[in-house]
């Protein structure tokens, strides 16, 4: 039996009714190709119908299913059984003769007169056709028992080996061993849990189980929502599971139906009693024109671009604070006080850090209604509002959104005070300095470049190398790096010297442009990594082209060499190249390791300014450069004064060589 799913074109390591269905469609002589598509999980697209490959498949099934039922029937204790079922279909064929005539035409045709005893006549009819049974001959009649006896043995396997699959089990007993340890590892250990991931997260689920590419998800997916599988189950994999969100309808794309649950904020069906229209703490004469405490947060929320970061982060705590007040505290937003919202603040800190049985006691809703996996699409019905327990600066933080959510009403006169400003520390503490525990130090920052010096200086070790450098020397958000193009690159030249200076334009945070000064090494490679994208030099990149590009591959085909890369993948780039080295140098440095394996994009940032001190540049310079007070935020603001600041950049060329 071959040992790897790629070999047999299966995930499956277990019949099911559907491999018996396909085996009986062979043993009658049907086509192979026919059978594989209308029976198996291995369907292949449909443009390659009838060609080779979809042949091949098919045999290479046909032999897995073969040698699985031989290893059934010998389970059974029916070892003559096993070997009468690798008998192929031509080995049992029925062959038919010239006609052979009953016993009663032949006595008409030699006997008119009767003058022959019956059994003489049958002696007599046996000596010239040498049959028992007029039609057949000898071999035929042994085939057709063969073949009963063989479907037969079929029929008694299929009904011992219980071959409908459960949702209570596990991945282990129907999926190769090598892919099912993957999605045990990734929390995904019964098919109940498989199928709630897929209709959770959508057509790129396996993304979130590592070393899970597309082709094995296609399968799993097929297999799942084949008749026989669908029929055992009772449960069927959602639209927005099987179809990629390009192809999404707009039916696929709607919300969900409103309804007055724990749902996102589109979706929420605020109950008329406590939707704000006549709440407590209405102010008079309100310069928006809300109606309803719903309305205004739209209001809020609306002074941000629609989709971004700000946005998006705006909208979750104010989402979680209005399904908290309806649905758990049971009053209009515009009606909580001092001890509501002190209450929300102890219901934060406790969420998920409780047992169900002591949670009960004080709360309306379970908490487990309130926390669900990460990842979920917002349109599905398995959305929660929580992920998990939130650290005490992920409360101050949330705390603060929603204090400025407040306020924000009480300015515009919708609410009469902000009784949130009564709750002390909701402010977010003042650093004195950078934040260490999530930048890497010189040491850690050398071992990511030695780690990049021995990858194979393939697609990914030029764009990887690209990043690094622009990301570290730059101190760019991810959004502000995806979103750089060739015309956001500028050349200048300081008073006094001939030298060709590099900055690059960002739009950064809140819509501020800002400029950024290059040091040497870093235009060096953005040169080269242009080069490996196949332009000669810096004058041939068209303006529109991105610094960071895409790389196509056949898993995603829709990609075209210099598109733009997303936000959420130049994340999981990076945060997937550090567990890499995170993996390398765990047996050398355990803490380093596990300081590795939390490492992600913004990292690079707070490591920008950490080694600029180190490099000697004044807190007063690095504050001008971050272009705030605070060092823990590393927004980077290079002034205009190019004559002073680039000779602070610099200070930061030999970290950023590779």
């Amino acid at each position: 039996m071959p040992s790897a799913w790629t070999e047999r074109g299966t995930v499956l390591i277990q019949l099911g009714r559907h491999h018996f269905a396909y085996y009986r469609g062979y043993l009658d002589g049907l086509d192979l190709r026919t059978l594989s598509r209308r029976y198996l999980e291995t369907t292949e697209d449909p443009d390659s119908e009838g060609t080779e490959l979809d042949l091949r498949v098919a045999r290479s099934m046909l032999r897995w299913v073969r040698d699985q039922l031989m290893v059934a029937a010998r389970r059974t204790g029916n070892a003559s059984g096993s070997r009468l079922i690798r008998l192929p279909p031509e080995a049992l064929r029925v062959t038919y003769g010239a006609h052979v005539p009953t016993l009663e035409e032949f006595r008409e045709e030699r006997d008119p007169y009767e003058t022959y005893t019956e059994q003489e006549l049958i002696e007599l009819f046996q000596e010239e056709y040498g049959t028992s049974t007029p039609g057949l001959d000898r071999k035929t009649e042994r085939n057709n028992r063969l073949r009963s006896k063989q479907l037969a043995i079929l029929r008694t396997i299929e009904e011992l080996t219980g071959a409908d699959p459960r949702l209570s089990d596990g991945v282990g007993g129907w999926i190769d061993p090598v892919i099912a340890k993957r999605l045990t590892a990734a929390g995904l250990h019964t098919i109940e849990q498989l199928i709630v991931a897929i209709n959770s997260r959508g057509y790129r689920w396996y993304t979130k189980v590592p070393r899970v590419g597309e082709k094995a998800a296609r399968q799993i997916m097929d297999w799942l929502m084949l008749p026989e599988t669908e029929q055992a189950l009772v449960v069927k994999l959602a639209a927005r599971g099987i179809v990629p969100r390009a192809e999404w309808t707009g039916k696929m794309l709607a919300p969900q139906p409103a309804r007055t649950d724990i749902a996102p904020l589109e979706s929420f069906l605020v109950p008329h009693e406590l939707d704000g229209a006549f709440g407590s703490n209405r102010g008079d004469r309100p310069g928006i024109s809300a109606r309803n405490d719903l309305e205004a947060i739209y209001t809020w929320l609306a002074r941000h671009p629609a989709g971004s970061h700000t946005q998006r982060a705006y909208r979750k705590e104010a989402e979680r604070f209005l399904l908290w007040s309806v649905l758990e505290a049971g009053k209009p937003l515009s009606s909580l006080t001092v001890e509501d919202c002190i209450s929300y603040r102890n219901f934060l800190w406790y969420l998920g850090r409780q047992s169900d049985e002591v949670w009960a006691q004080y709360y309306r809703i379970p908490q487990g209604r309130w926390l669900g996996p990460r990842g979920i699409e917002r349109l599905s019905p398995l959305w929660r509002p929580f992920e998990g327990p939130l650290s005490e600066r992920s409360q101050k933080h949330a705390l603060g959104i929603v204090q400025n959510l407040m306020q924000w009403l009480v300015d515009q006169r919708y609410l009469s005070h902000n009784p949130l400003r009564a709750l002390p520390h909701l402010a977010k503490p003042q650093t004195q300095g950078i934040e260490v525990s999530r930048s890497l130090s010189i040491a850690e920052w050398k071992m990511v470049k030695d780690y990049l010096s021995q990858m194979p200086q393939d697609v990914r070790y030029h764009r990887l190398r690209f990043i690094l450098a622009l990301a570290y020397s730059s101190g760019c958000r991810i959004s502000e790096l995806v979103a750089l193009r060739r015309e956001n690159l500028k050349s200048f030249t300081r008073k006094g010297e001939d030298t060709l200076r590099w900055e690059i334009g960002v739009n950064g945070k809140g819509g501020k442009y800002r400029t950024v000064q290059l040091n040497g090494h870093v235009v060096n490679e953005i040169r080269a990594y242009f080069r490996h994208r196949g332009f000669e030099s810096l004058g041939e990149v068209p303006p529109e082209t991105p610094l960071i590009a895409a790389i196509p591959s056949p898993n995603l085909p829709k990609i075209k060499p210099n598109d733009p890369l997303s936000a959420v993948r130049l994340y999981l780039v990076l945060k997937s190249f550090f567990q890499e080295v995170a993996k390398a140098v765990l047996a050398e440095d355990l803490d380093t390791a596990v300081k590795l394996r939390r490492a992600s994009t913004h990292w690079l940032r707070h490591t920008f300014a950490t080694h600029g001190i180190h490099n000697g540049m004044a807190l007063e310079t690095m504050r001008d450069l971050l272009g705030h007070s605070s060092l823990s935020t590393t927004s980077v603001y290079v002034t205009t004064e190019k004559d002073n600041r680039s000779r602070e950049v610099e200070k930061l060329g030999d970290l950023a060589a590779f």
